[in-house]
């Protein structure tokens, strides 16, 4: 019974919420059992390190939703031939792991908010104004966790009370107006409730600046596919021109110095809003070690771990992507990579029409402090939320909204001017549509958006056709799988289909079109 309720995501956190030590929360949570937990304070605290534990997972932001399930895309292909299936090469069904793994972790994610918001009222050495963040940021995660759920499988069983027993497994899917209706219930409670950025000073934990970013993220995605609600584009608008408007946030000056200070755990919590927090290299006892900079970073097979530390080269950039750049952006050659490491730690310069053999680089681990390095784990936290991102939704919002407005131009060319690029002078709403998408690809590649992007513009399948056409065009017979990992998109690719264990167990679910 106990491997079903694990299996279902929607139990387990119930019975046990064994989690780990956030930076800003510094206590390991226990196993946790709701009739004699919850008592005071301190352990209402570990049960939110236990909601905020999935971010950082080397199965979820840590690792595999960045670098596996949105790793081919027209911005990057999988470049690591000895996985066969997988959801980077859009060859799976409901049985995949990576499929089932993402599913179960976010509702062990769910389910642990569910029960912290039901038993936190038991700590009576709490004030009510401490109870009140935490209960802000519990129903932050959990809308966060749902909202990557309806991203991902479109409808899906909405949970918001604790499990309680082991038989209440069979849920109905609820329609994803109805759950993006909850999202937005829970994040502008959660927004009243929650710290300011510069009341919290670090990124790591939940502010105002986090919610009120996600909420435009989310307002945007309801306004395209498959929702198309176009009148949330205004409330897009108003919730990323609330980040703006507050001042606490402005762009980092040196577009490279965001990622290393991500690799050397130096705050920044003006640019990098929100982040996903990894800590260590996995051989201390919180075990809270990421893969990012390790599957994807710049290839290197040094086994010294006092040099560079090993990295895999999983993602690679396209030839769409490096020539999305002017020659004068100073991101490119941060974001791809112009050389490989040796086993010495050697930088090898790759040759300059070698555009396919380029891995991502904003990570890198020669710049890691933790010693010695980890061949598989690193401390670099990932990017959940930054304020370039708030700029450029903002813009599109605008633009959707009145147009290529001042503001619109204003958001947008702040931006191109930190990347060395002069303003924009679009005016067609059209073009300035483009050139935004453009500016998103070229400032967040890598960063896990590109395939949520182009689902909710409604040009994922046309688009990965192309990406597919122009890999056999213009790459050599070397890099011939990557054309047919993104040949192989079709519409049943807008979704995952429902694990194959959730349809066994939930007798009430029914499949995804396609599967």
């Amino acid at each position: 019974m106990k491997q079903r309720i694990f299996l279902m995501g929607l139990l387990a956190g119930a019975l046990v919420l064994a989690g780990s030590c956030k930076k800003f929360l510094d206590k390991k949570p226990p196993f946790l059992v709701p009739e004699n937990y919850y008592s005071n304070e301190k352990e209402v605290t570990a049960a939110l390190a236990g909601v905020y534990d999935i971010l950082s997972q080397e199965t979820m932001w840590g690792g595999q939703i960045p670098i596996r399930h949105n790793a081919t895309t027209d911005e990057s292909f999988f470049s690591y031939t000895s996985f066969p299936t997988g959801p980077f090469r859009y060859n799976y069904d409901p049985s995949d792991t990576y499929i089932t793994t993402l599913w179960r972790n976010l509702y062990v994610g769910i389910e642990r908010a569910n029960t912290l918001l039901a038993n936190m009222h038991e700590a009576e050495d709490m004030s009510d104004e401490k109870k009140a963040i935490v209960r802000g940021e519990a129903l932050f995660l959990r809308a966060f966790y749902y909202f990557t759920l309806v991203q991902y499988y479109g409808d899906v069983p909405l949970k918001l009370t604790q499990s309680t027993s082991v038989n209440n497994v069979d849920i109905a899917r609820t329609p994803a107006s109805e759950v993006y209706a909850q999202i937005i219930a829970d994040m502008k409670e959660a927004e009243t409730l929650v710290k300011t950025a510069t009341q919290i000073g670090s990124s790591g934990q939940i502010s105002k600046s986090t919610v009120r970013g996600i909420l435009a993220r989310v307002y945007l995605t309801m306004a395209g596919a498959p929702l198309h609600d176009t009148e949330k584009f205004k409330d897009a608008r108003e919730w990323a021109l609330k980040v703006k408007e507050s001042g606490e946030h402005m762009l980092n000056p040196d577009y490279k110095q965001i990622f290393i200070n991500e690799s050397k755990d130096i705050e920044d919590f003006k640019e990098c809003i929100w982040e996903a927090e990894c800590y260590g290299t996995n051989n201390d006892a919180f075990r809270e070690g990421g893969r990012i900079g390790n599957e994807n970073g710049v290839l290197c097979r040094s086994t010294n771990t006092d040099v560079v530390g090993y990295a895999y080269g999983f993602n690679s950039t396209t030839w769409k992507l490096y020539y999305l750049y002017e020659p004068a952006d100073v991101r490119r050659d941060w974001a791809i990579s112009t050389y490989t490491l040796n086993a010495d730690g050697v930088k090898t310069t790759l040759a300059a029409n070698n555009i396919y053999g380029r891995n991502v680089a904003k990570w890198r681990r020669e710049y890691e402090v933790a010693s010695p390095k980890n061949k598989n784990y690193t401390p670099t936290n990932f990017p959940m939320l930054r304020y370039a991102d708030v700029l450029l939704m903002l813009a599109e919002a605008e633009n959707e909204v009145t147009g290529a407005t001042p503001l619109a131009h204003e958001a947008l060319n702040l931006v191109r001017h930190r990347a060395g690029l002069s303003d924009t002078t679009i005016t067609s709403r059209e073009d300035f549509r483009q050139e935004v998408r453009d500016e998103r690809a070229r400032e967040l590649c890598f960063e896990g958006l590109r395939k949520p992007d182009l689902i909710r513009w409604g040009i994922f399948v046309e688009t990965m056709h192309d990406a597919a056409d122009e890999i056999k065009t213009r790459a050599t017979s070397t890099y011939s799988y990557a054309a047919v990992n993104a040949g192989n998109v079709t519409e049943r690719h807008l979704l995952y289909p429902i694990p194959l264990i959730e349809m066994s167990l939930n007798k009430k679910m029914v499949q995804n079109p396609y599967w």
